[in-house]
């Protein structure tokens, strides 16, 4: 009978000299008499024993294994006093570690290992079954482990009686299925990287961050300041008076025609411009508003301007608000207005000029200077190219001053509400009508701006802008010919209408976000850590409107409507992602003309996956890429 096949029984004993609990620990010892003598004694002296079998025995373990064989297979007899045993050998590390771990695992384990061959038993069946783990049944563990074995021996014996072909079948059969379910569970995890309603955009932070980013990188292609084209194209000749001259987008800042730009001139009541920025910089930090009642002092009276100089007609007690003066510096391009704003603003004459010296170099405008703020002084410098740019930022910033003041046809000024009080019975009668200076307001389609300026050190300059549809122009002309405002006049109107009309029939902006939309283009990113959108979004690293020349169609509007893109963009990303790194490119062609190529940059920056989730991305970009 196998010993672990069914529970020992303990013999009872009605006086037990040992107790033991239900794990076979001895939990009471009674004192009695074997043969004479105490348990006490016999007990000592067995350990005395022991201990001197220690210290006398010689051989090794192996030596005590061998032996212990020997007298198992040996017929029983009578014992006799053993040999000395050999004496215990030192820890072992770490070989007496695996054997503390074989011993407890023997409380699982059956003990018997002798495995004997039943009649008519196959020596084969035999064999496995010595091979086979034997459970000690009397622990729940291994009754649970005996039972799956038992299982798990049933289910082989049935699969192994079948005819040898079907069990191949079957075993084909199985691992097919195992395989299909891989795959499928594979194929729907990596489609996942293809539905693109996971994308996550980043955070207003990352944005943010983002865009500083950029602005660092591609800070001429990004930067309000001027451009030149993006793809090459021969200078054209045009016709033009005036001394310098420059001629752009006022959408992409592309600078399309040029002449002299950089040559320094007094701008003369271009000036004026600038004294208009700094007082929409005021409102819009709240620091003054439109409806303001502006005092005026003496310095700002029209009997104190010199003879020759441009007036809005200001005087002593009058009631002007600011709204009334930004008309005037725009549309009569009034000195006496120009030091009432600069009074008001300011304080002073001084501390104005110094601010706006102070913004012209904020806006990267180095030669451009200026010692008051009516123009009426050679010593205020500018070339036309730096005036064309703060043009385009002042248009880009402030684009209410082109419907609020500088397309004003003409002001009347002072009326009954501005006289003081001993002129208010005079009524509306020493009203001044004012037109606006700007020649081609009105006589050219589109000319909504800008302003005018003259003094003999500059001749006659003209900031002019138009807008046609949706585009946009803006021109400068600086020491414009000319005997008289008559003549002078002439010489804008043609130099204008020569740039304008030009401008219009030769270029049409190509708008990329009209076309593409928001430009996000979500790639893939695979083995990247912390990505739970599973895609990385590439951008463009900048999305400026493109000048597109006038070569098919009948106008420029149909060449920019031809344009068309290519994408360069990889199906997926693999491990680090940097926030600003090129990973694409989109570039915009017309017919076989390169316009531009425009880098796609990342969004956002992810860690390289552990190798878990690189050998995973490997998978997955084998199958995205295949």
């Amino acid at each position: 009978m196998d010993f672990f096949s069914k529970r020992p029984r303990r013999i009872k004993n009605a006086k037990p000299l040992v107790k033991f609990d239900r794990n076979g620990n001895i939990v009471r010892e009674g004192e009695g008499e074997i043969g004479g003598k105490k348990i006490g004694d016999l007990k000592r002296r067995l350990r005395e024993i022991e201990k001197n079998s220690r210290k006398e025995s010689g051989g090794s373990r192996k030596t005590e294994r061998e032996a212990e064989r020997r007298n198992e297979s040996a017929p029983s007899a009578p014992s006799a006093p053993s040999a000395p045993s050999a004496p215990i050998e030192g820890y072992d590390f770490p070989g007496d570690v695996f054997k503390s771990i074989k011993s407890g695992l023997n409380g699982f384990f059956s003990q018997d290992s002798e495995i004997r061959q039943k009649p008519g038993e196959d020596s084969k069946k035999t064999a496995r079954n010595a091979r086979k783990p034997k459970f000690n049944r009397n622990t729940r563990v291994g009754k649970i482990l005996g039972g799956i074995s038992d299982s798990v021996e049933k289910t082989e014996g049935k699969f192994m009686s079948l005819p040898r072909k079907r069990r191949i079948s079957l075993c084909v059969l199985s691992l097919a299925l195992v395989l299909s379910a891989g795959f499928a569970s594979f194929s729907e995890w990596t489609a996942g990287f293809r539905d693109e309603r996971k994308m996550v955009r980043v955070s207003e932070e990352e944005l943010t961050s983002l865009e500083k980013a950029l602005d660092a990188r591609y800070a001429e292609k990004r930067g309000g300041g001027l451009k030149s084209l993006p793809y090459r194209t021969s200078a054209k000749s045009l016709n033009v008076w005036a001394g310098s001259a420059v001629l752009l987008d006022a959408e992409s800042g592309c600078v399309l025609y040029e002449k002299n730009a950089d040559r320094v001139i007094p701008p003369a009541s271009l000036t004026k411009l600038f004294v208009m920025y700094v007082v929409f910089q005021e409102v819009g930090r709240g620091n003054v508003s439109m409806d303001d009642i502006v005092p005026l002092p003496e310095l700002s009276w029209a009997v104190n301007q010199p003879r020759d100089s441009s007036l809005m007609n200001l005087g002593q007690g009058q009631r002007v608000t600011l709204r009334e003066l930004m008309e005037g510096l725009a549309v009569a391009s009034g000195n006496d207005a120009a030091k009432a704003v600069a009074y008001f603003i300011s304080g002073d004459q001084e501390r104005f000029v110094a601010r706006m010296n102070e913004e012209c170099g904020r806006l990267g405008l180095q030669k451009t200077h200026f010692v008051e703020p009516s123009g009426y002084d050679e010593n205020n410098l500018t070339t036309a190219r730096e005036l064309a740019e703060f043009i385009q930022i002042y248009l880009k910033k402030y684009p209410q001053s082109l419907s609020e003041f500088h397309s004003l046809r003409a002001i009347d000024y002072p009326k009954k509400e501005n006289l003081p009080s001993w002129q208010k019975s005079q009524g509306d009668s020493l009203a001044v009508h004012k037109s606006n200076t700007n020649p081609l307001l009105g006589r050219m389609e589109g000319v909504d701006g800008i302003k005018t300026g003259f003094i003999y050190e500059s001749g006659y300059n003209l900031a002019l802008t138009a807008k046609r549809g949706s585009q946009r122009f803006i021109s400068v002309t600086l020491q414009g010919p000319g005997k008289g405002t008559r003549e002078g006049n002439q010489g804008r109107i043609h130099d204008g209408t020569e740039m304008m009309e030009w401008a219009f029939s030769a270029f049409s902006d190509f708008v990329p976000e009209e076309r593409l939309g928001e430009m996000l283009f979500p790639v893939p990113s695979l083995a990247s850590k912390g990505n739970d959108g599973r895609f990385v979004n590439l951008v463009p690293a900048w999305k400026n409107a493109i000048p597109v020349p006038h070569i098919i169609g009948e106008t420029a509007g149909d060449s920019a409507r031809a344009v068309t893109f290519d994408l360069d963009v990889p199906k997926c990303l693999f491990g680090a992602v940097r926030q600003g790194e090129t990973y694409g490119s989109i570039t915009y062609r017309l017919g076989e003309i390169t316009l531009e190529k425009v880098p796609l940059v990342a969004d956002r920056t992810l860690e390289e996956a552990g190798p878990w989730g690189r050998t995973w991305g490997r998978l997955a970009r084998w199958k995205l890429e295949g």
